[in-house]
């Protein structure tokens, strides 16, 4: 069974590529986008660097907990021991492994269901509402509208939003729901699709913890 710390995980991964991959298209000019071009970059990159900044607290709890000293890790971060224990000194134990009951979140699947609603249309602010912190820092406004471009029309017209599947992971709920397109779908590289997953994160306090649009792997001719 997927453990929450293994979502979490996954979460901070997909942000950290999302933003990487939108602010290197941008910068080369392969995409399109609503607004300016160079603004829509700088966001990318000021959300980047949150989630990196996040993902090497979270390595740092790894590295501690597989024995290694303050003074290995800062010789890998090019800082003193000094440096890098007044920067992770206070990151926490990491406790990912302990088996917690899992305990779905009340109404996960038609919230989840709402919020990919306020995604099929725009409505940003009204997402952006569900959000947690983690979440507002590294998943911007142009990056949901960067996604959002790539899925043409309106909800009604573009999208049948199927039955949403609920999985408990302890003090986390994952929703996922099936979307079908009505016309191809080009996610990258020219692949063709008509199917794909919404994948929605709910942590203990129900807010947003992880918000993705994740193309099925079987493309249609």
């Amino acid at each position: 069974m997927t453990s929450a710390l293994e979502v979490d995980r996954q979460v901070m991964a997909r942000m950290a590529q999302a933003n990487a991959e939108l602010m290197v298209r941008v910068l080369r000019g392969d995409e399109p986008v609503e607004g300016d071009p160079v603004m829509v970059a700088l966001a990318a990159a000021r959300s980047l660097g949150v989630v990196v900044e996040d993902i090497q607290r979270g390595l740092v709890v790894r590295a501690r907990s597989d024995g290694r000293t303050w003074a290995e890790i800062g010789d890998v971060l090019h800082v003193t021991r000094q440096a890098v224990l007044q920067r992770f000194g206070g990151a926490p134990a990491d406790t990912g492994s302990a088996p917690v009951p899992p305990r779905p979140m009340r109404s996960a699947g038609p919230k989840a269901v709402e919020l990919l609603e306020h995604f099929l249309d725009r409505r940003w602010e009204e997402l952006r509402a569900h959000f947690n912190q983690r979440m507002l820092d590294g998943c911007s406004v142009e990056l949901l509208a960067s996604v959002r471009g790539q899925i043409p029309g309106k909800a009604a017209e573009a999208v049948d939003i199927g039955a949403p599947r609920v999985i408990g992971l302890g003090e986390h709920t994952m929703v996922e729901v099936p979307l079908t397109f009505h016309a191809p779908l080009d996610f990258r590289r020219g692949v063709r699709l008509r199917h794909a997953t919404g994948r929605v994160v709910f942590d203990e306090a129900g807010q947003v913890a992880g918000f993705f649009i994740l193309p099925n792997a079987t493309p249609t001719r």
